[in-house]
């Protein structure tokens, strides 16, 4: 019995060696292996003293009574297992639904969101626009209010001196033909430029202001539609701009997201090949041979593993040698 324990003993720390060599992540305790199989001898020597005193039908009965105990406990613990899996099942299920839920809530939100400052962004290029087209016709009611203003100044100077016109007129016809060439220069040049401005207002009244009034206003318009079609052009170009940017701005977030998931990513991959150096290094510092040399700077990772592997073998070759001893 106790040559049995101590094999089983043996082939335990064979797998756990084996298990080391392919994992190569685990820090290992050195034990001394003469003590522990001492130790164990001595243990399994004094439960068979133990067991000798015991009879047979004690032996039976304490046996039931354990298996039964085994039994409950096993049969407590498989429920208690398959209740803890459904709660975790029923949590997990509600999790995900939880999660769908609020993601399709969060992605509702960023539209109504994106929506939102859309029409903002919409409403106040059409606010600046009415405004602009506001101040515009503010203006021309005043230029219009000033040009009435100075008709009817005109009209009234106009009729001011008409009938001092017409006395001139009248007295010009009633002087002789050659009279006023023997008169002096200042009064012909005066007589002439009267003619000149009297020609030149009988011209005048002989223009159609009023269509000139009607073409002025038709270009007018047509300009005020011109200036229209070119204001909700250039809206809809900066609408066009700002839709532009919101979706370079997102590609921008996405994209710094994804150099700051990369670099978290590389981050981890260092600090992961760090741990496995700094155990390779520990393995290969209390794990070797007495042969072998102390000095591990000219070693190479492989070589540190080879040396390891080369430890584990001659352990499990000794445990080998131990168990052919035993038998």
């Amino acid at each position: 019995m106790e040559i049995e324990n101590v094999d089983e003993k043996e082939e335990s720390r064979a797998f756990f060696y084996r298990k080391l060599l392919e994992n190569a992540k685990v820090y290992i305790k050195e034990i001394d292996r003469r003590d522990s199989r001492s130790k164990s001898i001595s243990d399994l020597s004094i439960s068979y003293d133990e067991c000798r005193s015991l009879t047979p039908s004690t032996i039976s009965i304490h046996n039931e009574d354990m298996n039964q105990e085994f039994l409950s406990a096993r049969q407590h613990c498989h429920q208690r297992l398959m209740s803890c899996s459904r709660k975790k099942l029923s949590l997990l299920s509600i999790y995900d639904k939880h999660d769908k839920q609020y993601s399709k809530f969060q992605k509702f939100l960023d539209d109504l969101d994106s929506k939102r400052r859309t029409s903002i962004r919409r409403y106040q290029i059409e606010l600046k626009d009415y405004l602009l087209k506001r101040l515009e016709a503010d203006q021309l009611k005043q230029e219009v209010n000033i040009l009435n203003k100075k008709v009817r100044e005109f009209d009234e100077e106009r009729q001011h001196y008409l009938h001092i016109v017409n006395l001139i007129e009248k007295t010009i016809r009633l002087f002789p033909s050659g009279l006023l060439q023997k008169e002096s220069s200042g009064v012909k040049s005066l007589i002439s430029r009267y003619e000149t401005l009297n020609e030149s207002r009988k011209k005048f009244e002989k223009r159609d202001y009023q269509k000139e009034k009607i073409k002025c206003q038709k270009e007018f318009s047509q300009f005020l539609i011109d200036h229209n079609i070119r204001t909700a052009k250039l809206s809809t170009r900066t609408a066009q701009l700002y839709d532009k940017l919101e979706d370079l701005e997102k590609e921008s977030i996405n994209l710094e997201q994804k150099l700051i998931n990369q670099m978290d990513l590389q981050r981890s991959r260092t600090t992961i090949i760090s741990q496995v150096e700094a155990c390779i290094n520990y393995l290969f510092e209390h794990y070797r041979l007495s042969h072998q040399t102390k000095l591990t700077e000219d070693y190479t990772f492989s070589q540190k593993l080879k040396t390891v592997q080369d430890f584990i073998l001659y352990r499990m070759d000794l445990v080998q040698r131990g168990k052919q001893i035993l038998n």
